[in-house]
Order: C-alpha cells, then sequence, then structure tokens
C-alpha cells in the first residue's frame, strides 16, 4: 500500500516490479546536503522572501545551473573574474534565480498536465573573446513527488 508522508510517496513502486527494490535511495534533503541540489524554497514561495513565483511545493535548482546563477562571491573561495564584472554590470545572484523561476513559473503554467517543461533562459555569460554575451540558456522543471527541481536537461 502507498502512502504520503510529508510531500514523499513511500511504498512500492511501478519500477520494483522489473527491477526489484532499490539496493540505495538518495533523498532530496541528502542531495541538499550534499550541495548536488540547491534549495530554493524560500525565494520561489509567496512568503516575504518569495518572489513572483509563488510555488507552493519545495524547490531546488541542480548544482550545475546554481553554478551559473550564482554570481555572489564567498570568502575562501577562488576569485572569479567574470562574476565580479557581472556584479558590476548590476546583476545578482536573486535577480538571475528570479528569471529562472520566474520562466519555471511560466512554463509550467502552460505544461499543466505534463510533469516536466523545457525553457529557454536567456543569461549574461563570458563570450571566447572576454565580452559579455546574452547567452540562450536551455532549463527544465521537473516535478516529482518532492517538489520541482530546475536544472539543465544533461542534469537529469
Amino acid at each position: 500500500m502507498t502512502k504520503r508522508n510529508e510531500n514523499r510517496i513511500e511504498g512500492p513502486h511501478a519500477s520494483d516490479e522489473f527491477w526489484g527494490p532499490a539496493v540505495s535511495v538518495h533523498t532530496r534533503e541528502q542531495a541538499i546536503e550534499d550541495g548536488v541540489l540547491v534549495d530554493v524554497t524560500r525565494w520561489a514561495s509567496s512568503g516575504p522572501d518569495g518572489m513572483l513565483g509563488r510555488f507552493k511545493v519545495p524547490v531546488a535548482i541542480t548544482a550545475a545551473l546554481w553554478a551559473v546563477i550564482d554570481v555572489d562571491r564567498r570568502d575562501g573561495e577562488p576569485h572569479d573574474d567574470w562574476r565580479a564584472r557581472v556584479r558590476e554590470r548590476g546583476e545578482s545572484t536573486r535577480g538571475r534565480a528570479h528569471d529562472v523561476l520566474w520562466l519555471a513559473r511560466v512554463a509550467a503554467a502552460r505544461s499543466l498536465k505534463a510533469d516536466r517543461a523545457r525553457y529557454p533562459v536567456l543569461m549574461t555569460a563570458e563570450g571566447r573573446s572576454g565580452r559579455f554575451v546574452r547567452t540562450r540558456l536551455v532549463v527544465e522543471a521537473r516535478i516529482d513527488g518532492d517538489g520541482i527541481t530546475i536544472g539543465f536537461p544533461s542534469d537529469f
């Protein structure tokens, strides 16, 4: 019998019939602790820290996509010249995350019955010549029993 427990479905899964029970399961919480996912639920919600996304479920961004979004330098991290230059242009991690989250919301509204939505996001990146270019990134939002995960299609 399947039961719902804190946004997670427990019990037998359809794949168990073919593959057998899972040997090991890496939970969403473990992925966040390990740095594989970045929890952005507060920013994605309609709460006081929320943006326009107004998601009502947990939202996480993959580490690969977060590496492109995050332009804030922390003590002890290597200096990335492009991050400093992007900040000088007025861009911020929160602003870049806002673009990804808002477009995820728009894409999800267009794909109401789907468990995933693929959409483009324009983001400033360093080009080959060292100049900044607006790059079109293809991003995907996936919905599962634990919430929404947003990342590059290759992250899934």
